[in-house]
């Protein structure tokens, strides 16, 4: 165990994470989520929306060429799932915070994102599987309104 300042803390901070109700986590880690997509993931989304003419489906279609990410289409137009090979969290990669209940954020982050890009529209995000849980990769569902 990393023994140094910010080890320590972030091992309380995992803790933490793990004993907050979940609605309070989520309130944390939206913000959280929010701050993560603004420093670039969102600017890449927003290109690909302009490349693919606004068209959702060739958006997801093509979102594999961002790198790290690829989506499937369950509902044209309304469902589908997005997969991610490995946690790209720096808090887990760089921090050491290894909970599950860190995987809130990237949910929160893919909302935050699909409502930029798709302004019109309400999405829900369901966390399937995560790397952080065990699982061979991370795997969100969404579900757009319209």
């Amino acid at each position: 165990m990393d023994s140094s300042f910010f080890g320590q803390w972030f091992k309380g901070f995992e803790q933490a994470l793990d004993g907050m109700e979940p609605g309070c986590r989520s309130d944390l880690l939206r913000c959280c989520a929010r701050r993560c997509a603004d420093t670039g993931v969102l600017q890449k989304y927003l290109e690909l929306y302009r490349n693919t003419g606004g068209d959702r489906d060739g958006f997801y279609s093509r979102l594999s060429e961002l790198g790290g990410v690829r989506a499937e289409i369950v509902i044209p137009q309304r469902e589908y799932y997005i997969y991610f090979p490995e946690c790209g969290c720096d808090l887990h990669k760089d921090c050491g915070v290894n909970t599950p209940a860190l995987c809130e954020c990237s949910r929160q982050s893919i909302i935050y994102v699909a409502q930029s890009v798709w302004t019109d529209s309400r999405v829900r995000v369901e966390t399937l599987k995560t790397v952080l849980a065990g699982d061979n990769e991370c795997k969100f569902r969404l579900i757009f309104d319209k």
